[in-house]
């Protein structure tokens, strides 16, 4: 029987008095391991869960599993994703979804963008400013130095630049103006003390992509937040406080009301970036329209959430008619698959991937 590890980072009841409020988000529930520990049981292979802390090394070195199921988001660092892979590989143990390079790659924003650019993916324009930039006496509104935002157009969406699960987003994240950008990149600056991405702020709408799959990935229906919902005041910004309370259909439309050559130009832009980034078995792909109508890039979730009923990824497989357990061995079987070990399949899913 195949021995698969479920390696995940477990949600804490409450944020440690030093952490922001959100530090957690992108961590994940017991029920979702669980969920998933069980769909993979549910096809015959020997599931043990693994927690991805600081003992991580030393149990999968004793269990040394077939192949991992990878959920560990890593416990801190400005590469934490990629710590977990990092051990697997060295152990040649193979697992799931991207590799080393692409998962620090995206947890980057500023890097990944300037590497979508590179390939020709419309991205928006964007600068990075540290901390101290922020938070001292320099010249500008409030000590931030104005010319460090040099070719950015008014209005400006500030955010984390390497954090995902919209850490540190709310609705003040769009700025119309220099006091209100000073006010949003201060209040970031000092809950999180991380650079800071500031891009310009795309007016149209917005959607979100799966994909699943290697050799020919499979792109799901899109999906599109639907900010014409939302309570009036919150503004078009997909924050943390959207996900974690509106989660009525609503609010999530899908497949996405788009014309044939629209829906055509964001998958084909989606799978591009997918392709770009080096991503692997699957991810999500997030994207806006600009002020002409553009598709463009926002960023890239190479380990999106995967909590049944409420992560937009298994959202987004069910509207393509893919059951939660069909989609939890879809993305196990990408990996055995690519790796070459198709004789640990336990059984297919019934959509074909490869």
């Amino acid at each position: 029987m195949t021995s698969v590890g479920v390696v995940y980072n477990l949600k804490r009841e409450s944020a440690e008095d030093d952490e922001p409020p959100d530090s957690c988000a992108e961590y994940d529930c017991e029920s979702t391991v669980t969920a998933v520990a069980d769909a993979l049981r549910s096809y015959g292979y020997n599931v043990s869960l693994i927690e991805a802390d600081e003992t991580a090394y030393l149990k999968l070195l004793a269990h040394k599993p077939d192949i991992v199921f990878n959920m560990a988001e890593g416990l801190r660092g400005e590469s934490r994703e990629s710590h977990i892979p990092a051990i697997l590989e060295m152990l040649n143990i193979p697992y799931t979804g991207s590799g080393v390079m692409a998962l620090a790659l995206t947890l980057n924003k500023p890097l990944s963008k300037q590497v979508l650019a590179y390939k020709g993916i419309p991205t928006p324009k964007f600068v990075v400013l540290d901390p101290a930039s922020v938070c001292g006496d320099g010249p500008g509104v409030g000590g931030l130095d104005l010319q460090l935002l040099d070719g950015l157009s008014y209005p400006v969406f500030a955010k984390l630049a390497c954090e995902g699960s919209s850490m540190g987003i709310t609705s003040t994240s769009c700025c119309h103006d220099q006091e209100a950008l000073f006010r949003e990149v201060r209040r970031l600056s000092l809950m999180y003390r991380k650079p800071i991405l500031v891009e310009e702020y795309l007016p149209g709408r917005e959607f979100t992509v799966g994909i699943i799959g290697n050799t020919h990935p499979v792109v799901f229906p899109i999906m599109e937040i639907n900010f014409d919902a939302v309570p009036e005041g919150h503004g078009r910004v997909y924050s943390r406080y959207f996900k974690d309370n509106l989660l009525e259909d609503k609010y999530y439309l899908c497949p996405a009301p788009v014309s044939p050559g629209l829906e055509a130009e964001i998958k084909e832009l989606a799978l591009r970036t997918y392709r770009a980034l080096g991503c692997r078995d699957f991810a999500r792909v997030d994207l806006r329209l600009d002020r002409d109508g553009v598709p463009n890039v926002l960023e890239v979730n190479p380990l999106p959430g995967l909590a049944p009923g409420y992560s937009d990824y298994p959202r987004i497989a069910a509207k393509a008619g893919w059951s939660y357990t069909e989609l939890i061995n879809g993305i196990l079987e990408c990996a055995l698959r690519r790796y070459g070990l198709e004789q640990l399949i336990a059984r297919s899913p019934v959509h074909e991937i490869a």
